[in-house]
């Protein structure tokens, strides 16, 4: 499998499926306000957060067993027993709370999350499958295709009427669609009963694995609630849409991730050891390529940004030392350096879960999940949305400090050089963008907000190319890589 071009091909399907959950709410913005989608914001972290914790961290485990080439079918069989094990905790336990969950919502919609985790681990556990067998484009084109049928669907709803509730079984009924793609149209695996011992030995891999699955939702999901809890729905909803603009950093970093545990999986089996330490240099280097922008770029045109795209101000904040600023512009820095530092800890932790360290890619998770416990309220009470986002990045560091400290080889040290190259195109593009808007008289408007926008991209990845030689070459073979398989 070509890493480059698989890659490539896995972030533009990511790109295509978040450009129709970014125009999606847009619309459901304008329709429903920061209040609807914040309500909804809400209700699908409590989807993401339940899927995962009953799921026992099944899914990369299907990717790492399926990709080792032996009974693939019982292990898709063990793993579908777990998901609907857990669908049914799901549903007793939402059963019991559904008063709690219903006021945090402000809609009666409880007992529609575990229809809601069915549906959504059917999908990902077909997918997993299929990723172990390393489909990872075709799956990063299926997964990413349900916001194409989600989203008409929740329009179609909302423009009926049937508001917040009709963006909830939207998502429901896409969600149920993309599984079918995916097991009908490709996987097509026929479950078979696993022996006590296969199921059993699926189970100590995944206990690793179930930590990491959990902790994963300390990002966004845990937030949504938090604020909503907190502070309201309005500022749920500003979050909720500055973190689908920054979610566009992560595209590159968790497609390379996707296609690295596979193959560094494949690799660990052959005991090919260079091309694992090829891709882990490669996670290094890469992780940060488009979060390293949206970082210094946010803080300039943040609230200009959401005020254009949705008719709203996202209002403001108070700061430290800063003083009053943009909600938005205070925000899409700190959600990108979570974002960063996301996608350097899911990268590590897919490389020592294909290296066959699962104890570490745990640690990573309890790890995380500590750190964010002890922090987020505290830090929410004390400054609103900002706070949870500063909880998240302190979370995240401490996960990929411990990461790179138990990591058993050194640090490629041209991978530190090219990281400190985009910090320094950073740097340049945030001296260019800033000059420029003061020369516009400031970010409001669409056209000043494209140019601005266009000029810093175009600065960036300009000064990346001329600085980083390695990154020169990799785009070169990439794009050969590309224009091959098109030609095959």
């Amino acid at each position: 499998m070509k890493i480059g071009a698989e890659v490539s091909k896995r972030f533009a399907t990511n790109i295509l499926g978040t450009l129709a959950a970014f125009l999606g709410t847009i619309f459901f913005t304008r329709e429903l306000g920061f209040d609807g989608i914040g309500v909804y914001g809400t209700f699908l972290s409590f989807q993401m957060i339940a899927a995962n914790v009953s799921s026992f961290g099944l899914y990369p485990v299907v990717v790492k067993r399926v990709s080792e080439g032996s009974d693939e079918a019982r292990h898709f069989a063990s793993g579908a027993a777990i998901l609907f094990g857990g669908v049914a905790a799901v549903t007793v336990v939402f059963f019991l709370i559904r008063d709690y969950v219903n006021a945090i919502l402000h809609v009666d919609a409880a007992m529609l999350v575990p229809l809601a985790v069915l549906t959504w681990g059917l999908f990902r556990l077909s997918g997993s499958f299929l990723e172990g067998k390393q489909q990872v484009a075709l799956v990063g084109a299926i997964e990413n295709s349900r916001y194409a049928l989600i989203v008409p669907i929740q329009a179609a709803l909302v423009i009926w009427g049937f508001g917040v509730r009709g963006l909830i079984w939207g998502l429901i009924a896409g969600q149920f669609l993309t599984f079918l793609i995916s097991y009908v149209g490709f996987a097509r695996v026929v479950p078979a009963r696993p022996s006590r011992a296969l199921f059993s030995e699926f189970l100590d891999y995944s206990k690793y694995a179930y930590v990491q699955s959990v902790s994963a939702q300390a990002f966004k999901h845990a937030d949504y609630i938090i604020i909503n809890s907190f502070v309201g729905p309005a500022a749920t909803g500003v979050y909720k849409n500055v973190f689908t603009i920054t979610e566009a950093s992560m595209l590159f970093s968790s497609a390379l991730a996707q296609v690295a545990l596979p193959q560094i999986s494949a690799n660990t089996a052959d005991g090919n050891d260079e091309e694992t330490t090829k891709i882990l240099s490669a996670i290094l280097t890469y992780a940060g390529l488009f979060a390293i922008p949206v970082l210094g770029g946010g803080a300039i045109v943040g609230n200009a940004l959401l005020l254009t795209l949705y008719g709203a101000s996202a209002g403001t904040t108070t700061l430290p030392i800063l003083g009053v600023v943009g909600l938005a512009n205070a925000l899409i820095p700190v959600l990108a350096l979570a974002n960063l530092m996301n996608g350097y800890r899911e990268g590590l932790e897919k490389f020592f879960l294909g290296t066959d360290r699962p104890r570490v890619y745990a640690v990573s998770g309890l790890l995380l999940v500590v750190t964010y416990g002890l922090t987020a309220v505290p830090l929410t009470m004390q400054y609103d949305a900002w706070g949870v986002a500063w909880a998240t990045v302190l979370a995240f560091c401490v996960s990929v400090g411990t990461l790179l400290y138990l990591l058993d080889q050194s640090v490629s040290l041209a991978a530190v050089a090219d990281v400190g190259r985009q910090v320094v195109a950073m740097l340049v593009m945030v001296g260019v963008v800033f000059s420029l808007k003061v020369q516009l008289g400031g970010a409001d408007g669409a056209l000043r907000l494209a140019v601005l926008l266009g000029v810093g991209g175009v600065t960036y990845f300009a000064v990346l190319l001329v600085l980083s030689e390695r990154i020169r070459l990799d785009v070169r073979g990439i794009a050969q890589d590309l224009r091959n398989q098109l030609l095959s």
